[in-house]
């Protein structure tokens, strides 16, 4: 009984670890500003979410200002007829600008500002600082009119587009006012579980350890299996999702490259979670055979044995893979260092523990 009872809560413990992930995951990328920030700059930075990017500004542009009139205003009475294609014309050329436009260092400086600024405001409304709603008439918006404005003198083919262009020009509205109660609630949930839920699976695993008593060995090889089977689930989650919501939300085929490409981008952070889990998995499941009674596992401490026996080798070792671990997973080095502080702390004493069995099956010889 106690040994089923560990197992069940193993697979507990790996089920409350795909949730954490998942939630740690939201709370970061989307209540982060410094992650959303990041996010802007790879969006910007990427060549075919760019031309994307343009092709909706240039549609701004073209939706809020009558570019044929506009020729018409200014082209003589009988060459007037020529408005229709120059605009046709105009919008090809538009096209183009905003693609140039969109590469220029300043321009994407500009973007990510804006995102940034508006991911900001929307933080300070979902920790109830609801004075950031007055500015916006009870919304908070995106608001790229700066770009928009851009693009048109760019084109400059009809005169003062700021004058011409209408209050909502470019601008996306994120949130209205009489969603701001369930937001806050969802929000505040969010940070909860996007900290502290992480705690939940450790917890769990250690009562299992603990009912095991002389089959830990079996549960921690089950916590291995089961921390590459979860990695596993959110990789392949990930994937089909975004098939899925890319198909769903973007139904031309023109837009969905960059549709993927900004999935990517976005869910790059639950990517670097999938494969930490992975490996933390397989790391373990090292482990476990090293120590364990194997002909092989045997074998391979006799060959360690000289090795483990000088501390600066054995620690120098485990602690620059960890290292490795970390610059490989930046989701891991800057939003869980409560976790990777537990993860060095366990590595350190698995260290220990392996260099005392080897120590106890191989000792050294004595100095001659």
């Amino acid at each position: 009984m106690r040994i089923t009872a560990g197992r069940i809560l193993v697979v507990l413990g790996v089920l409350f670890a795909v949730l954490s992930l998942l939630a740690g995951y939201i709370r970061f990328q989307g209540l982060d500003t410094e992650t959303v920030s990041q996010s802007a700059e790879d969006l910007i930075a990427d060549d075919t979410v760019r031309v994307q990017i343009a092709a909706s500004l240039v549609d701004a542009l073209y939706t809020n200002v009558d570019v044929q009139a506009a020729l018409e205003e200014r082209l003589p009475p009988d060459q007037q007829r020529l408005a229709g294609p120059l605009a046709a014309v105009a919008r090809e050329l538009s096209d183009r600008a905003a693609v140039r436009m969109l590469e220029r260092p300043r321009v994407q400086a500009l973007w990510v500002n804006s995102i940034t600024r508006a991911h900001s405001q929307l933080i300070r409304v979902l920790d109830d600082d609801t004075r950031a709603l007055s500015t916006e008439n009870g919304a908070v918006v995106l608001d790229l009119r700066p770009l928009v404005i851009q693009l048109g003198d760019q084109v400059a083919i009809v005169g003062s587009v700021a004058q011409k262009l209408g209050p909502d020009a470019g601008r996306i509205e994120i949130m209205q006012a009489d969603q701001l109660e369930t937001a806050q609630d969802l929000t505040q949930l969010l940070k909860t579980l996007g900290m502290w839920l992480w705690l939940l699976p450790l917890v769990l695993w250690g009562v299992a350890l603990w009912l095991a008593r002389l089959r830990r060995r079996s549960i921690l090889q089950l916590i291995g299996i089961g921390s590459v089977l979860a990695g596993l689930v959110v990789l392949v989650v990930r994937r089909l999702a975004g098939s899925s919501i890319v198909d769903e939300l973007v139904p031309s085929s023109a837009a969905q490259p960059a549709a993927r490409n900004a999935w990517d981008i976005l869910t790059s952070q639950l990517r670097d979670g999938g494969f930490t889990f992975v490996g933390l998995g397989v790391i373990l499941l090292v482990a476990v055979w090293l120590i364990g009674p194997s002909r092989s596992g045997v074998s391979a401490r006799r060959t360690l044995a000289p090795y483990l026996a000088r501390p600066e080798i054995a620690y120098g070792v485990a602690g620059g893979l960890f290292l490795l671990l970390l610059w490989w997973s930046p989701t891991v080095q800057t939003t869980r260092w409560q976790l990777m502080l537990a993860a060095a702390l366990v590595l350190a004493l698995g260290v220990e523990l392996l260099r005392r069995q080897t120590a106890r099956e191989f000792p050294a010889p004595p100095p001659t």
